[in-house]
């Protein structure tokens, strides 16, 4: 019995089929097709094109807000990251959709990468500099040797920490909603008790669309600030 209800619980995070397709499948069509009206074939731009613009201006202006100029060729990169993320993140409250980034093989495969190359970079730029900061400023002799491990540490946590937030936070929400749906529906029958579940359903529900957008903008600032520390 408790396999039963462990197994229903996580069974949403496995991607539902339609006709023999994985929903995942229907999912990324529907995340590509903003592409049509991004670049439209007229010459002046459409309204869509104009929200489209102030959307991002507004991205890189948030983003980019405490930065410094060697970071700017990796603009790009950046604001990528954090459409991919934030798309992700926001369709999966859809019915029938999946949230990948709810899985930490997806968060580590974003994080993992983009934390290595940031830091492969530093290294390269400024070896001595990066290894000097393993050891701050004003350290006792006597310390040098557990802070250098202490640091080494805290480096390697790095990557671990950034895939296991997104996942953690998306995971925990959604299994919050998905608990709160099953109990609405068990409970129907009794109007006193589903009503005030129905309405914490949707406050929470509109709070995980504030914490699809945050956890996005924080796995991306992440990616930026150790950037910055590497650059």
């Amino acid at each position: 019995m408790t396999m039963t209800l462990i197994s229903s619980i996580f069974g949403q995070f496995f991607p539902d089929t339609f006709l023999l397709i994985p929903m995942n499948v229907f999912s990324v069509i529907f995340a590509l097709s903003w592409l049509l009206f991004i670049y439209p074939i007229n010459w002046a731009p459409s309204r869509l094109q104009s929200i489209w613009e102030a959307t991002r201006n507004g991205i890189l202006e948030m983003l980019f807000q405490n930065t410094n100029k060697n970071t700017t060729p990796w603009a790009g990169l950046i604001t990528a990251v954090f459409i991919v993320v934030l798309s992700i993140n926001v369709l999966g409250l859809f019915p029938y959709a999946f949230t990948s980034t709810s899985h930490i093989s997806v968060t580590y495969s974003l994080g993992f990468p983009l934390w290595m190359s940031v830091n492969i970079l530093g290294f390269y730029l400024a070896f001595n500099s990066r290894l000097s900061h393993l050891v701050p400023q004003g350290t006792p002799s006597a310390l040098i040797p557990l802070m250098v491990w202490i640091e080494t540490i805290s480096l390697f946590a790095q990557p671990i920490a950034l895939g296991l937030r997104l996942a953690a936070n998306l995971t925990a929400g959604h299994l919050l909603i998905f608990l709160l749906s099953t109990a609405i529906w068990i409970l129907a029958s009794n109007p006193l008790i589903s009503i005030p579940i129905f309405i914490i359903f949707v406050l929470l529900f509109v709070l995980e669309i504030g914490v699809a957008c945050i956890q996005a903008y924080v796995f991306t600032a992440l990616v930026h600030f150790y950037l910055q520390q590497n650059i």
